[in-house]
């Protein structure tokens, strides 16, 4: 049996994605949680349609999903190349602000235009995709960029001054920063750039109709976002 195949044997609809806390990560017991997750078996209670999920690494879910061994990918942006093989709803399931991070002390000072970071050594994550407005900077060749290969890296190189500071999705890297107990870096308010995520559909997948229904009971993350920021004030 194909592995197509044994997907279509159950009911129950497959999500993958990749390490995206608080969204979907692995557990300390090895088992999904976040917020999506949270929110999606709410939905599946409410709609009697199953789910399971699959966190991996973005080649693996992304092939999974092409594949239809997976029936949704999440955290995935529009692009026509993966409209190829995934059905994007008519609306993002949330939106990742890209914000610069710095030092509390640092007398840093963004409102959201790339040309205030001109002169300053900015940090990101190596090979993540990054919004056009950074991008423009990047090419611009107006600021040293350094790569590192986690958040936690990029915090910790704020921390000690080796960078200025840094892009990065800002819920992500709040989480990531309540969780090693970082209290020196912050996020400006105003982000450099926002972008539409989605969990979006495979069209490998043969289960449209669990989907649909799903789908019905499934709101936006924003509520579950909410009450995540309030969860650091206490």
């Amino acid at each position: 049996m194909s592995a197509q195949s044994a997907n279509a044997e159950t009911d129950k609809l497959v999500i993958t994605g990749f390490q995206a806390p608080p969204y979907l990560y692995s557990g300390e017991d090895g088992q999904a949680s976040g917020l999506l997750v949270d929110l999606l078996r709410s939905a599946s209670e409410t709609s009697g349609v199953g789910v399971e999920f699959a966190v991996t690494n973005w080649p693996r879910a992304q092939l999974a999903t092409q594949q239809g061994r997976a029936d949704l990918i999440f955290p995935v942006v529009h692009t026509t190349e993966r409209e190829e093989w995934l059905v994007y709803p008519h609306k993002p399931i949330v939106q990742f602000e890209m914000a610069i991070f710095a030092r509390k002390d640092s007398g840093l000072a963004f409102t959201g235009n790339a040309t205030d970071l001109h002169g300053l050594t900015i940090g990101k994550i190596a090979k993540g995709r990054m919004h056009p407005n950074f991008r423009t900077l990047e090419e611009s060749g107006k600021a040293r960029i350094e790569q590192r290969d986690t958040v936690v890296q990029l915090l910790m190189a704020t921390h000690h001054g080796r960078i200025d500071a840094f892009v990065a999705p800002r819920i992500m890297t709040l989480w990531t920063a309540d969780r090693i107990g970082m209290t020196t870096v912050s996020p400006f308010e105003d982000p450099v750039g926002v972008a539409n995520i989605y969990l979006a559909f495979s069209k490998k997948s043969p289960k449209r109709l669990q989907w649909d229904r799903l789908r019905q009971n499934l709101p936006s993350l924003n509520s579950k976002i909410d009450l995540f920021l309030a969860s650091l004030l206490q």
